[in-house]
Protein backbone atom coordinates (compact mmCIF):
# COMPACT_ATOMS: atom_id res chain seq x y z
CA UNK A 1 0.00 0.00 0.00
CA UNK A 2 1.31 3.44 -0.95
CA UNK A 3 1.78 5.96 1.85
CA UNK A 4 -0.79 8.70 1.18
CA UNK A 5 1.48 11.22 2.88
CA UNK A 6 4.28 10.59 0.35
CA UNK A 7 4.29 13.18 -2.42
CA UNK A 8 4.09 11.83 -5.96
CA UNK A 9 6.75 13.81 -7.78
CA UNK A 10 7.25 14.27 -11.51
CA UNK A 11 10.64 15.95 -11.40
CA UNK A 12 12.61 15.48 -14.60
CA UNK A 13 9.55 14.56 -16.66
CA UNK A 14 8.18 16.58 -19.58
CA UNK A 15 4.45 16.79 -20.24
CA UNK A 16 2.40 18.10 -23.15
CA UNK A 17 -1.20 19.03 -22.41
CA UNK A 18 -3.45 19.99 -25.30
CA UNK A 19 -6.39 22.29 -24.69
CA UNK A 20 -4.64 23.54 -21.56
CA UNK A 21 -5.46 27.24 -21.76
CA UNK A 22 -8.64 26.98 -19.68
CA UNK A 23 -10.82 24.58 -17.74
CA UNK A 24 -9.72 21.01 -17.18
CA UNK A 25 -6.59 21.31 -19.33
CA UNK A 26 -5.35 24.29 -17.34
CA UNK A 27 -5.98 22.39 -14.10
CA UNK A 28 -3.99 19.44 -15.45
CA UNK A 29 -1.10 21.69 -16.49
CA UNK A 30 -0.97 23.40 -13.09
CA UNK A 31 -1.00 20.11 -11.18
CA UNK A 32 1.68 18.55 -13.39
CA UNK A 33 3.88 21.60 -12.91
CA UNK A 34 3.21 21.74 -9.17
CA UNK A 35 4.59 18.22 -8.90
CA UNK A 36 7.75 19.09 -10.79
CA UNK A 37 7.05 18.32 -14.45
CA UNK A 38 8.05 20.72 -17.19
CA UNK A 39 4.84 21.47 -19.09
CA UNK A 40 4.11 22.48 -22.66
CA UNK A 41 0.77 24.28 -22.49
CA UNK A 42 -1.02 23.95 -25.82
CA UNK A 43 -4.19 25.80 -26.67
CA UNK A 44 -5.47 27.33 -29.90
CA UNK A 45 -7.66 29.56 -27.77
CA UNK A 46 -10.98 28.77 -29.38
CA UNK A 47 -14.41 29.24 -27.91
CA UNK A 48 -16.17 26.18 -26.54
CA UNK A 49 -17.70 25.44 -29.95
CA UNK A 50 -14.32 25.56 -31.70
CA UNK A 51 -14.65 29.02 -33.21
CA UNK A 52 -12.09 31.82 -32.92
CA UNK A 53 -8.46 31.80 -31.80
CA UNK A 54 -6.63 33.43 -28.89
CA UNK A 55 -2.97 32.64 -28.19
CA UNK A 56 -3.17 34.50 -24.88
CA UNK A 57 -5.04 31.58 -23.27
CA UNK A 58 -1.99 29.31 -23.24
CA UNK A 59 0.38 32.12 -22.33
CA UNK A 60 -1.71 33.08 -19.29
CA UNK A 61 -1.41 29.54 -17.91
CA UNK A 62 2.33 29.53 -18.60
CA UNK A 63 2.75 32.85 -16.79
CA UNK A 64 0.87 31.54 -13.75
CA UNK A 65 2.96 28.35 -13.62
CA UNK A 66 6.24 30.25 -13.95
CA UNK A 67 5.14 32.74 -11.29
CA UNK A 68 4.72 29.81 -8.89
CA UNK A 69 8.22 28.53 -9.62
CA UNK A 70 7.31 25.96 -12.26
CA UNK A 71 8.64 25.38 -15.75
CA UNK A 72 6.36 25.83 -18.74
CA UNK A 73 6.20 27.11 -22.29
CA UNK A 74 3.17 27.91 -24.41
CA UNK A 75 1.99 26.78 -27.82
CA UNK A 76 -1.01 27.83 -29.89
CA UNK A 77 -0.91 25.00 -32.44
CA UNK A 78 -4.08 23.46 -33.84
CA UNK A 79 -4.49 19.81 -32.82
CA UNK A 80 -6.22 19.04 -36.12
CA UNK A 81 -3.01 19.96 -37.98
CA UNK A 82 -0.34 17.26 -38.27
CA UNK A 83 2.25 19.95 -39.00
CA UNK A 84 1.30 21.96 -35.91
CA UNK A 85 1.53 18.91 -33.66
CA UNK A 86 4.89 17.94 -35.17
CA UNK A 87 6.13 21.44 -34.37
CA UNK A 88 4.72 21.14 -30.85
CA UNK A 89 6.63 17.91 -30.24
CA UNK A 90 9.82 19.51 -31.58
CA UNK A 91 9.28 22.52 -29.34
CA UNK A 92 9.05 20.23 -26.29
CA UNK A 93 12.27 18.47 -27.25
CA UNK A 94 14.14 21.72 -27.88
CA UNK A 95 12.95 23.35 -24.65
CA UNK A 96 13.07 20.41 -22.24
CA UNK A 97 14.91 17.55 -23.95
CA UNK A 98 12.09 15.16 -24.79
CA UNK A 99 8.54 14.07 -24.00
CA UNK A 100 7.42 11.70 -21.23
CA UNK A 101 3.73 12.50 -20.87
CA UNK A 102 1.00 13.36 -23.34
CA UNK A 103 -2.39 14.46 -22.06
CA UNK A 104 -4.70 14.72 -25.08
CA UNK A 105 -7.37 16.99 -23.67
CA UNK A 106 -8.33 19.42 -26.45
CA UNK A 107 -11.96 19.28 -27.45
CA UNK A 108 -15.18 21.12 -28.13
CA UNK A 109 -18.76 20.60 -27.02
CA UNK A 110 -22.23 21.71 -27.96
CA UNK A 111 -25.77 20.39 -27.86
CA UNK A 112 -27.93 19.39 -30.78
CA UNK A 113 -30.40 16.53 -31.38
CA UNK A 114 -29.12 13.81 -33.71
CA UNK A 115 -31.69 14.52 -36.41
CA UNK A 116 -30.57 18.17 -36.54
CA UNK A 117 -26.83 17.39 -36.63
CA UNK A 118 -25.26 17.49 -40.08
CA UNK A 119 -22.63 15.05 -41.26
CA UNK A 120 -20.22 17.98 -41.49
CA UNK A 121 -20.77 18.58 -37.77
CA UNK A 122 -19.94 14.94 -37.03
CA UNK A 123 -16.78 15.34 -39.11
CA UNK A 124 -15.82 18.50 -37.23
CA UNK A 125 -16.07 16.73 -33.87
CA UNK A 126 -14.10 13.79 -35.24
CA UNK A 127 -11.35 16.10 -36.50
CA UNK A 128 -10.88 17.78 -33.13
CA UNK A 129 -11.42 14.91 -30.69
CA UNK A 130 -10.12 11.94 -32.66
CA UNK A 131 -7.69 13.33 -35.25
CA UNK A 132 -6.51 15.83 -32.64
CA UNK A 133 -5.60 12.97 -30.32
CA UNK A 134 -3.99 10.97 -33.12
CA UNK A 135 -1.87 13.91 -34.27
CA UNK A 136 -0.28 14.75 -30.93
CA UNK A 137 0.26 11.11 -29.92
CA UNK A 138 1.82 10.25 -33.27
CA UNK A 139 4.11 13.29 -33.10
CA UNK A 140 5.21 12.45 -29.55
CA UNK A 141 5.52 8.67 -29.98
CA UNK A 142 9.21 8.55 -31.07
CA UNK A 143 10.19 10.53 -27.96
CA UNK A 144 7.94 8.47 -25.70
CA UNK A 145 9.88 5.41 -26.85
CA UNK A 146 12.98 6.97 -25.28
CA UNK A 147 11.28 7.96 -22.01
CA UNK A 148 11.90 6.24 -18.67
CA UNK A 149 8.21 6.66 -17.81
CA UNK A 150 6.11 7.08 -20.97
CA UNK A 151 2.46 7.84 -20.32
CA UNK A 152 -0.46 8.82 -22.55
CA UNK A 153 -3.72 10.07 -21.08
CA UNK A 154 -6.62 10.40 -23.52
CA UNK A 155 -9.93 12.07 -22.85
CA UNK A 156 -13.16 10.15 -23.18
CA UNK A 157 -16.58 11.05 -21.83
CA UNK A 158 -19.48 9.51 -20.01
CA UNK A 159 -21.50 10.63 -23.05
CA UNK A 160 -19.35 8.39 -25.23
CA UNK A 161 -19.65 5.43 -22.86
CA UNK A 162 -23.30 5.68 -21.87
CA UNK A 163 -24.88 8.19 -24.27
CA UNK A 164 -26.47 11.58 -23.64
CA UNK A 165 -29.37 13.31 -25.34
CA UNK A 166 -28.24 16.08 -27.67
CA UNK A 167 -24.63 14.84 -27.77
CA UNK A 168 -24.56 12.47 -30.77
CA UNK A 169 -21.60 14.10 -32.54
CA UNK A 170 -19.62 14.52 -29.32
CA UNK A 171 -20.42 11.03 -28.02
CA UNK A 172 -19.55 9.38 -31.34
CA UNK A 173 -16.15 11.08 -31.39
CA UNK A 174 -15.41 10.16 -27.79
CA UNK A 175 -16.42 6.57 -28.50
CA UNK A 176 -13.81 6.49 -31.25
CA UNK A 177 -11.18 7.71 -28.79
CA UNK A 178 -11.91 4.65 -26.65
CA UNK A 179 -11.05 2.25 -29.46
CA UNK A 180 -7.89 4.23 -30.19
CA UNK A 181 -6.83 4.12 -26.54
CA UNK A 182 -7.33 0.36 -26.25
CA UNK A 183 -5.37 -0.32 -29.42
CA UNK A 184 -2.45 1.96 -28.56
CA UNK A 185 -2.24 0.37 -25.11
CA UNK A 186 -1.76 -2.99 -26.83
CA UNK A 187 0.74 -1.64 -29.36
CA UNK A 188 2.64 0.35 -26.74
CA UNK A 189 2.94 -2.48 -24.23
CA UNK A 190 6.20 -3.93 -25.55
CA UNK A 191 7.79 -0.48 -25.24
CA UNK A 192 6.29 0.12 -21.76
CA UNK A 193 4.16 3.00 -23.04
CA UNK A 194 1.11 3.03 -20.77
CA UNK A 195 -2.07 4.40 -22.33
CA UNK A 196 -5.27 5.14 -20.42
CA UNK A 197 -8.28 7.44 -20.63
CA UNK A 198 -10.09 9.66 -18.20
CA UNK A 199 -13.77 10.52 -18.35
CA UNK A 200 -13.42 13.75 -16.41
CA UNK A 201 -16.08 15.62 -14.54
CA UNK A 202 -14.90 19.14 -13.91
CA UNK A 203 -16.84 22.31 -14.52
CA UNK A 204 -15.72 24.23 -17.59
CA UNK A 205 -17.28 26.60 -20.11
CA UNK A 206 -18.30 23.56 -22.18
CA UNK A 207 -20.91 22.75 -19.55
CA UNK A 208 -22.56 26.11 -20.24
CA UNK A 209 -23.38 24.91 -23.77
CA UNK A 210 -24.20 21.30 -22.91
CA UNK A 211 -26.35 21.72 -19.77
CA UNK A 212 -29.57 23.64 -20.28
CA UNK A 213 -31.01 23.23 -16.77
CA UNK A 214 -29.76 26.18 -14.64
CA UNK A 215 -30.01 24.20 -11.39
CA UNK A 216 -27.98 21.32 -12.82
CA UNK A 217 -25.40 23.74 -14.20
CA UNK A 218 -24.96 25.37 -10.79
CA UNK A 219 -24.70 21.96 -9.12
CA UNK A 220 -21.97 21.05 -11.60
CA UNK A 221 -20.03 24.17 -10.64
CA UNK A 222 -20.29 23.31 -6.96
CA UNK A 223 -19.53 19.59 -6.89
CA UNK A 224 -17.16 19.23 -9.85
CA UNK A 225 -14.17 21.54 -9.47
CA UNK A 226 -11.59 20.87 -12.18
CA UNK A 227 -8.88 20.39 -9.56
CA UNK A 228 -10.38 17.07 -8.43
CA UNK A 229 -10.44 15.65 -11.96
CA UNK A 230 -6.85 16.86 -12.34
CA UNK A 231 -5.77 14.56 -9.53
CA UNK A 232 -6.99 11.56 -11.55
CA UNK A 233 -5.39 12.72 -14.80
CA UNK A 234 -2.04 13.41 -13.14
CA UNK A 235 -2.09 10.04 -11.37
CA UNK A 236 -2.57 8.35 -14.76
CA UNK A 237 0.34 10.40 -16.11
CA UNK A 238 2.66 9.51 -13.25
CA UNK A 239 5.15 6.66 -12.79
CA UNK A 240 3.04 5.63 -9.79
CA UNK A 241 0.26 4.36 -12.09
CA UNK A 242 0.77 0.91 -13.61
CA UNK A 243 -2.59 0.50 -15.37
CA UNK A 244 -2.83 0.49 -19.15
CA UNK A 245 -5.71 0.18 -21.61
CA UNK A 246 -8.26 1.33 -19.02
CA UNK A 247 -10.86 4.06 -18.63
CA UNK A 248 -11.19 5.88 -15.33
CA UNK A 249 -14.11 8.02 -14.26
CA UNK A 250 -12.91 11.01 -12.28
CA UNK A 251 -15.19 13.68 -10.89
CA UNK A 252 -16.17 15.32 -7.63
CA UNK A 253 -13.49 13.55 -5.60
CA UNK A 254 -14.41 10.06 -6.85
CA UNK A 255 -12.21 7.89 -9.07
CA UNK A 256 -13.28 4.52 -10.48
CA UNK A 257 -12.23 2.20 -13.26
CA UNK A 258 -14.87 1.59 -15.92
CA UNK A 259 -15.12 -2.10 -16.86
CA UNK A 260 -16.18 -3.19 -20.34
CA UNK A 261 -16.72 -6.81 -21.30
CA UNK A 262 -19.29 -9.51 -22.06
CA UNK A 263 -21.21 -11.50 -19.51
CA UNK A 264 -21.49 -15.29 -19.60
CA UNK A 265 -24.52 -15.02 -21.85
CA UNK A 266 -26.37 -18.00 -23.27
CA UNK A 267 -24.87 -20.66 -25.54
CA UNK A 268 -26.38 -23.33 -27.74
CA UNK A 269 -24.63 -24.79 -30.81
CA UNK A 270 -27.95 -24.56 -32.69
CA UNK A 271 -28.72 -21.00 -31.55
CA UNK A 272 -31.92 -19.56 -33.03
CA UNK A 273 -33.98 -16.41 -32.73
CA UNK A 274 -36.56 -18.35 -30.74
CA UNK A 275 -33.91 -19.46 -28.25
CA UNK A 276 -32.78 -15.87 -27.82
CA UNK A 277 -36.34 -14.80 -27.05
CA UNK A 278 -36.67 -17.59 -24.49
CA UNK A 279 -33.30 -16.89 -22.86
CA UNK A 280 -33.21 -13.10 -23.22
CA UNK A 281 -32.57 -12.61 -19.49
CA UNK A 282 -29.43 -14.77 -19.64
CA UNK A 283 -28.22 -13.03 -22.80
CA UNK A 284 -28.68 -9.64 -21.17
CA UNK A 285 -27.18 -10.53 -17.79
CA UNK A 286 -23.67 -9.51 -16.72
CA UNK A 287 -23.13 -12.70 -14.72
CA UNK A 288 -19.51 -13.90 -14.83
CA UNK A 289 -18.50 -10.81 -16.79
CA UNK A 290 -15.11 -11.12 -18.46
CA UNK A 291 -12.86 -8.26 -19.63
CA UNK A 292 -11.09 -9.30 -22.86
CA UNK A 293 -7.53 -8.09 -23.37
CA UNK A 294 -8.18 -7.58 -27.09
CA UNK A 295 -10.76 -8.39 -29.76
CA UNK A 296 -9.65 -12.02 -30.13
CA UNK A 297 -9.43 -12.75 -26.42
CA UNK A 298 -13.20 -13.01 -25.98
CA UNK A 299 -13.29 -15.99 -28.37
CA UNK A 300 -10.17 -17.57 -26.88
CA UNK A 301 -11.51 -17.08 -23.35
CA UNK A 302 -14.76 -18.80 -24.24
CA UNK A 303 -13.07 -21.72 -25.97
CA UNK A 304 -10.60 -22.21 -23.14
CA UNK A 305 -13.33 -22.29 -20.50
CA UNK A 306 -12.52 -19.03 -18.72
CA UNK A 307 -16.24 -18.19 -18.85
CA UNK A 308 -18.57 -20.12 -16.57
CA UNK A 309 -20.65 -22.57 -18.60
CA UNK A 310 -24.34 -22.04 -19.30
CA UNK A 311 -26.94 -24.75 -18.72
CA UNK A 312 -26.96 -25.72 -22.39
CA UNK A 313 -23.21 -26.28 -22.36
CA UNK A 314 -23.24 -28.18 -19.10
CA UNK A 315 -25.88 -30.60 -20.39
CA UNK A 316 -23.83 -31.57 -23.47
Amino acid sequence: MTDESADIRLDGLVAIVTGAGRGLGAAYAHELARRGAAVVVNDLGTDGDGSGENAECAEAVVAAIVAQGGRAIGDDGDVTSEADMARLASKAREAFGGIDIVVANAGICGSNPFISTSLDEFRRYWEIHVAGTINIVRAAWPMLLKSRSPRIVMTESAAGLYGMAGQASYAAAKGAVHGLMRTLAIEGAESAILVNSITPGGYSRMHDAAIKDPAMLEATRQIMPASLAASVAVWLASPACSFTGQVFSGWGGRAARVAIGPGRGYYDPALSVEMLVQHADEVGATTAMYEPTDSLDEVVAWQSGRFAKSKAESSE
